[in-house]
């Protein structure tokens, strides 16, 4: 099976001209998967919820799924795993407010900065999805890691391999035919490394496919 992982904006997709709602719906309707991996709970999926961060459901998604011939599957955990990984961060986030506020202060800066890095550059999807940002979404992520601690390390490892999970189980009942996955932009790069390794599946290269 060919998977392809499309990074998404969520609520950005609002606020920037390159990469809109209406280019991420072109860009699923286009690429006419198979199989539609969506970054919600199976609750969430089935009432269609609007989300209030994750706004591309809304706007680009889900006025798409009556018209794709797709199977659309939930990435995210249902209840109780769901919360539970969610209190794993949110412990993380206390815990080192408390420990040292600091360090949390200037995390808020460079994740701040890192992002008007990044949407001064970014001038297309190809770039929100390109190598390039992976790198720095890993670093991100690593430094995040070392700073929080491992409820931070173990409940973002965990998020990311549950979705990966359910994009296998997919794929091994479906060998042929060609799967989109949607998910926020800083998981791109832990799913891209993975599902390069794995044996049975194509992984797309975003570049080569948004041109």
């Amino acid at each position: 099976m060919e998977i392809l992982v499309l990074s998404t904006l969520h609520q950005l997709h609002g606020e920037v001209g390159y990469y809109t709602y209406d280019h991420l719906a072109r860009i699923i309707e286009n690429f006419a998967p198979d199989i539609l991996a969506v970054e919600l709970t199976p609750t969430d999926l089935q009432e269609r919820k609007p989300q209030s961060v994750k706004q591309e459901y809304q706007h680009s998604v889900y006025p798409l799924l009556d018209k794709l011939r797709s199977k659309v599957v939930p990435l995210e955990p249902p209840e109780p795993t769901f919360s539970e990984l969610v209190q794993m961060g949110k412990r993380a986030r206390e815990d080192l407010q408390k420990r040292d506020p600091a360090a949390m202060e200037q995390f808020a800066m460079y994740v701040h900065a890192l992002y008007d890095v990044l949407l001064s550059w970014w001038h297309s999807p190809r770039d929100v999805n390109s190598a390039e940002t992976d790198r720095h979404f890993e670093i991100k992520h690593r430094y995040q890691g070392a700073l929080f601690g491992e409820n931070e390390t173990r409940g973002w490892e965990l998020w990311n391999q549950y979705f990966l999970e359910q994009i296998l189980v997919e794929a091994t009942k479906n060998t042929r035919g060609r799967m989109l996955v949607l998910v926020g932009v800083e998981h791109s790069y832990w799913l891209r490394g993975r599902l390069r390794e794995q044996v049975g599946v194509q992984h797309l290269e975003a570049d080569a496919v948004l041109i």
